[in-house]
């Protein structure tokens, strides 16, 4: 068995506790499984997998077909409230990914499927509002895919170097000009260098160069969410890292980058964006910043943000949690926002301290703890997901 502490918003079942009350504190769900596994949910969902990618489990809400269950008429599942083990949509899980309502799997062979709500075209297909059971959105199949990305209500893969997205584009989150969805995969980055990173938010898409260095930033730019940027090839602006990026992620109105460790500077996550609920991990005067700030926490290797907080795993084995706390998301039981990373240490009695990985839902977080093993060198470095 799995043990997964758990904390935040339970109003689909997301966090797999055989109930919908939020959890203000850190508490125990359990997967039937006996292997790591990752965890990312959407709005009211969760997906976890395997590391070697054999098994996929799902929990919370199924109302638009997110958990990619059932495709009889008439027999839709709605609600999972404990963690299902259900079949694979094609070969290995590599990644999956989550908008509000919708799911992305990418397997071994590059194949990309998807369940859920697709009223804006964020699963591809024109005659379908919603859609229960798994479809390939990658068409033709001309595409082997390496990575994808969820934002709220579009999707983004990347090819070796090419990035193609789909979706709602009301902002021009997709790369292209606005107010028209996208209900085919459009290659967005044939004006940009090969990229190796994919990351969305609500209503913005960000990726990083094959350099690691040089960010591209389309859409909506009202909480700073281009940064320091400047107009590069058609709708994305760009800006460079002050070092080499090693992970890249995205919350609905900021990003985040996990930078390479540097013997000259500890800190090593850089934020800019929305930061009126703490997302920032600092107090800033104003509600955004357009500068990279340096989250004040010392040698992060993993990082994965929420709608509107991020989980953070250090090198000891430590978690923190930062950001707006409204379900408890970020650790804090008053309720209140976190303005700087907050370690969480109030972890359920007789619970093993070894953490195997960290995970984000929108209103949710998650803590996989290490069941197999004495010692965090065999515990994976990042989360798959930008």
């Amino acid at each position: 068995m799995v043990n997964v502490l758990v904390l935040g918003s339970n109003s689909g079942g997301q966090l797999g506790t055989s109930d919908k009350q939020d959890a203000h504190t850190l508490i125990t769900s359990t997967l039937a499984c006996d292997a790591r596994v990752y965890i990312v949910g959407g709005g009211n969902h969760a997906l976890a997998w395997l590391h070697d990618g054999t098994q996929l489990y799902v929990c919370g809400s199924n109302t638009d077909g997110e958990l990619g269950m059932c495709t009889r008429k008439g027999d839709n599942v709605d609600t999972e409230l404990m963690w299902k083990s259900v079949k694979l949509p094609g070969a290995r899980v590599v990644q999956v990914a989550c908008g509000w309502n919708h799911t992305l799997v990418l397997d071994e062979d590059g194949v990309v499927m998807g369940s859920g709500c697709n009223l804006h075209k964020q699963l591809v297909h024109e005659d379908m509002n919603r859609i229960f059971g798994w479809t390939n959105v990658g068409l033709d199949g001309s595409n082997k895919f390496s990575a994808i990305a969820c934002g709220m209500r579009h999707s983004m893969a990347l090819t070796q170097s090419k990035v193609y997205a789909w979706g709602a584009n009301r902002s021009g989150q997709l790369g292209v000009a606005p107010h028209t969805n996208a209900s085919h995969q459009i290659c967005v980055s044939n004006e940009l260098p090969p990229i190796s990173m994919i990351a969305c938010g609500r209503n913005h898409s960000v990726v990083v160069a094959q350099d690691k260095r040089t960010v591209f930033v389309a859409g909506q730019d009202k909480y700073g969410q281009c940064g320091p940027s400047m107009l590069a090839a058609g709708s994305w602006r760009s800006f460079v890292l002050p070092r080499p990026a090693k992970k890249l992620c995205s919350g609905w109105d900021t990003c985040a980058v996990v930078l390479e460790p540097s013997e000259h500077e500890p800190y090593n996550v850089v934020m800019w964006g929305r930061a009126d609920h703490g997302q920032l991990a600092c107090n800033v005067d104003a509600k955004f910043s357009r500068e990279l700030v340096n989250v004040q926490l010392a040698n992060v290797v993993d990082l994965v943000c929420g709608s509107n907080h991020s989980i953070a795993r250090t090198s000891d084995g430590d978690v923190y949690a930062w950001g707006w706390n409204e379900h408890g998301n970020a650790g804090d039981l008053s309720l209140r926002d976190v303005y700087t990373p907050l370690k969480l240490t109030e972890w359920p009695s007789g619970t093993n301290r070894m953490v195997a990985g960290i995970g984000c839902g929108y209103g949710n977080s998650y803590i996989m703890l290490d069941n197999l093993s004495n010692s965090l060198s065999n515990a994976p470095e990042a989360h798959p997901n930008t």
